[in-house]
């Protein structure tokens, strides 16, 4: 069936980037962890593996999630989609490809041929909206192009998808009153959205815990004093959860015989950190779920810091990975107070 170009491009260029004609912004349609991938049948069959490959990073929660699910897309109705990427060659004659490198300007085509593949915009069809077009000379150079920059391709939707939840958390008027009670008590603070409250603390046991309902979740940060950052390993940052456990969480502990630990070098609000990736289980309790949890050494206040997420949904057998990212977007809003002072919030 031939293809109206007209209904599947509406894309005119200004200069060197893609942008829509058009001021009404409807909502975005789909799931803001899916990502609609328009490209002709060739380009598809080779690039396909790749592209599931950098996306669909799976989670066990305890059940496997994906990242991000990718949905090959027909070029028909698919302007309001929130996430869409296009994939293209310069040396491609079909109608759909031609249609997406027609709305390349003469100094992006020059681009392309100097080896500048990607082009990006936000909110061109619908508010909230996550554009990336990729367009190389030929397919495998294409390839190359992706393979070569997977982690930047994937941060293209990650940070967007952040800043999304970062204004949904943060939109509403947040808990400075306590946020300054931490910085002035225990030296540190994070961002706490309104329906999070404390649980408990105990500056005797430099712990501290937040929760939140529907579902159940739970952040805590805990601490000590430390010299030496070398101290951080994963079996040492398991004991010290496990401690927490005990303590804390009314017996809680890590459950390593049916989903192994994962542990990931990172970096965390400027620091060197160690991610913990696994599930925890209570069982006296019955009970059990998915945590996460950063491990650093402070600098500057020769401190250790412990935050925890976990999370208690035995109902919720999809999408738990969107609370367990929700909690790390919070979390990446820790600073001390040589950062940041009460009468500045």
């Amino acid at each position: 069936m031939k293809m109206n170009i007209s209904k599947i491009l509406l894309l005119a260029v200004l200069s060197t980037i893609i942008v829509i004609v058009g001021c009404t912004k409807p909502l975005p349609i789909g799931g803001d962890y899916e990502i609609r991938v328009l490209a002709n049948p060739e380009i598809w069959e080779q690039t396909e593996p790749l592209i599931r490959e950098i996306f669909e990073k799976i989670e066990p929660t305890p059940q496997p999630e994906k990242l991000f699910t990718i949905i090959k897309q027909e070029p028909k109705d698919y302007q309001r989609y929130k996430n869409l990427l296009f994939l293209s060659t310069l040396d491609a004659t079909d109608e759909l490809s031609n249609a997406i490198n027609s709305n390349l300007s003469e100094a992006a085509l020059d681009r392309v041929k100097q080896g500048d593949y990607i082009f990006t915009q936000q909110q061109v069809w619908a508010q909230d909206q996550k554009i990336v077009f990729l367009v190389a000379s030929d397919v495998q150079t294409l390839i190359d192009y992706i393979h070569q920059n997977r982690q930047m391709l994937f941060d293209q939707f990650e940070d967007y998808w952040r800043e999304f939840h970062r204004n949904i958390l943060f939109s509403a008027k947040e808990k400075i009153d306590i946020e300054k009670h931490l910085l002035r008590t225990y030296g540190w603070m994070i961002r706490l959205p309104m329906d999070y409250s404390m649980e408990k603390q105990s500056a005797g046991d430099r712990f501290v815990m937040f929760h939140r309902t529907l579902p159940l979740r739970w952040i805590s940060v805990f601490w000590k004093n430390a010299s030496d950052p070398n101290v951080i390993t994963k079996e040492w940052c398991i004991a010290k959860r496990d401690q927490i456990g005990s303590s804390q969480y009314e017996g809680d502990s890590v459950e390593q015989k049916w989903e192994e630990v994962r542990t990931e070098e990172v970096e965390f609000c400027g620091r060197h950190a160690l991610l913990l990736k696994g599930l925890w289980k209570n069982d006296e309790k019955d009970a059990g779920g998915p945590f996460r949890m950063y491990c650093f050494f402070d600098t500057d206040t020769e401190r250790i810091y412990f935050i925890d997420m976990h999370m208690f949904a035995p109902d919720l057998k999809k999408s738990k990975i969107h609370y367990l990212r929700q909690m790390d977007i919070i979390a990446r809003t820790f600073k001390t107070n040589l950062e940041v002072k009460p009468e500045d919030l």
